[in-house]
């Protein structure tokens, strides 16, 4: 038996890299700050990229999931995610929309259609719902998936909430957010099948 494909956004132990945070100006930055760090108005967890070593499986790569996000794609093979033939992207969400709805917020990312039997099979968050397939007409970023950070009593940096959803219209939370994942709403969605 062959071993599953290591996705595009799971990381590996080796890409685990140390967090030197401090507070600029009111803002959650690094030690050693670059301008790139910051996008949507907060700070992004630092991963390394060396894709080699023990995979992570229940995680996701904070950098390869937001590429994903913003270039529409795949999950799995980290290629384009868009329909050669309608222009559409394919998604695979947990479970499916509620309703008429004409919107829908995720975390995860697209997946082209070639892969999404293995992403069915292989993504733990995926195996624990009722996975919805599905193309969408596009996305829009709304917010970020992120550890929020304050000071203790000690004036020591201390996470004060872990992974909460924060809107990109948050601008009171955005400057002390380590974000971790970009969350899109995804439009004129269409159930599929494979």
């Amino acid at each position: 038996m062959t071993s599953p494909r290591k996705p595009y956004i799971t990381p590996y132990a080796e890409e685990s890299v140390e967090l030197p945070l401090t507070f600029e100006g009111g803002r959650l930055a690094y030690r050693d700050a670059l301008p790139g760090e910051w996008m949507f108005g907060a700070l992004w967890a630092r991963c390394g990229s060396r894709r080699e070593g023990q995979i992570l499986w229940a995680m996701v790569h904070t950098l390869r999931q937001r590429r994903c996000m913003l270039k529409g794609l795949c999950r799995v093979c980290g290629r384009s995610a868009t329909d050669p033939g309608t222009g559409r992207l394919w998604w695979v969400l947990s479970s499916a929309p509620v309703g008429e709805a004409t919107s829908w917020p995720t975390v995860g990312p697209p997946t082209c259609r070639e892969h999404v039997t293995e992403a069915l099979t292989v993504c733990p968050h995926l195996r624990r719902g009722r996975p919805f397939v599905c193309t969408v007409g596009g996305h829009t970023p709304i917010g970020v998936l992120a550890n929020l950070y304050g000071h203790d009593d000690d004036g020591r940096i201390v996470e004060t909430r872990h992974q909460i959803a924060i809107g990109l219209d948050e601008t009171h939370l955005l400057p002390r957010a380590l974000a971790t994942q970009l969350l899109v709403s995804l439009r004129d969605i269409r159930p599929e099948t494979v």
